[in-house]
């Protein structure tokens, strides 16, 4: 039953980041899709953790977290991209990009963990 929900919940995660980035990626050194979707995903899975880790069915627990944030989020994505701005000599573009996504990303994570404490009342 659990790997059925977190098979959902990656197949959902996977279509929605896909489409992000056909949308949003101007280019492999413009990966404005890739970004929004590893801030976002950060974002919710600080929110969900204080949200319902205590209180929601471990299935749904799972198909939220490792299903779709799992799959949502991306590093292999993350490293391509670092790569090809790498290959095409963009060093600052590239610096920008991995410490932005890390600085960041984890900014959105704080953020969403503890908007997610204040909203389940653990504040």
């Amino acid at each position: 039953m659990t790997t059925g929900a977190i098979s959902a919940g990656a197949i959902a995660g996977a279509l929605l980041r896909f489409w992000l980035q056909r949308w949003l990626n101007i280019s492999a050194l413009t990966p404005l899709g890739t970004l929004l979707a590893n801030l976002s995903g950060a974002f919710l899975l600080g929110l969900v953790l204080p949200l319902i880790s205590s209180t929601a069915h471990p299935n749904w627990f799972a198909l939220l977290t490792a299903g779709f944030c799992g799959s949502f989020t991306t590093f292999s994505a993350l490293t391509m991209e670092l790569f090809e701005m790498a290959r095409v000599q963009a060093w600052t573009r590239a610096a920008l990009y991995s410490f932005g996504t890390l600085g960041l990303g984890l900014i959105c994570f704080i953020g969403g963990y503890y908007l997610g404490t204040w909203l389940s009342g653990k504040a």
